[in-house]
């Protein structure tokens, strides 16, 4: 069974629980509005095989997918979509993140944090052995309700590392970049440069676990 399918059947008990007429072919109706299609068929050919090859960040429009069910006849709330949501999110399908454009700075934030880069390597080379990197804030570079083929984010941050003499963090600024693959799906955050924004400044490590995850992350 294909990751869509696993949805539609998801999505199918969750609105009959509400409308008993709903259909399972309406549910995949509303899923592939949802995903910023005007038709089932439209995501067939053009997202389907991009969805079952694990993509990571889908953008989903939930109006969309309400408006997709009125128009079946159901008028469907916000709020029921929204079950409908809360059920795929932890149906472990391929770690996606089902999310708002809003939430696409925490992307990339994560995307910085958790990957390495030759750049970032080099920096803290500098100073000594790596020691993580530190997130401050994450500017997103195009509007909220565009979804262009590449969403480029800069994440401004630290690169930490230490020597016999201390622990110095080195003001970063992180160019980060998801690629469109289908209507409203992004691949996974790429970083494309990382460049020293200042001088190291001394910092106390906590060794009990920084907070990497600080930081305002809006943009």
């Amino acid at each position: 069974m294909d990751k869509f399918s696993m949805w539609t059947g998801l999505a199918h008990t969750t609105l009959t629980k509400h409308y008993p007429d709903f259909k399972r072919s309406q549910a995949a109706e509303c899923l592939a509005a949802w995903l910023g299609h005007r038709t089932y068929a439209s995501l067939r050919v053009q997202d389907l095989g991009v969805l079952n090859e694990g993509i990571k960040h889908a953008i989903v429009d939930a109006l969309t997918a309400v408006k997709r069910a009125e128009a079946f006849g159901f008028q469907l709330s916000r709020e029921q979509w929204r079950e409908v949501e809360l059920t795929l999110t932890p149906s472990g399908i391929s770690g996606m993140w089902l999310t708002g454009m809003d939430s696409m700075s925490a992307a990339a934030r994560l995307a910085f944090e958790d990957n390495s880069h030759p750049d970032a390597t080099e920096i803290a080379r500098a100073v000594g052995l790596a020691d993580g990197r530190w997130v401050e804030k994450v500017v997103r570079h195009t509007p909220e309700e565009t979804l262009p083929k590449q969403l480029w984010f800069t994440v401004h941050g630290s690169v930490r590392a230490f020597n016999d003499e201390g622990s110095l963090a080195t003001p970063v600024l992180a160019e980060v970049m998801f690629r469109r693959v289908g209507a409203r799906l992004y691949w996974e955050g790429e970083i494309q440069a990382v460049i020293q924004n200042g001088e190291p400044c001394p910092y106390e490590p906590n060794f009990e676990g920084d907070d990497y995850g600080g930081g305002d992350y809006g943009g």
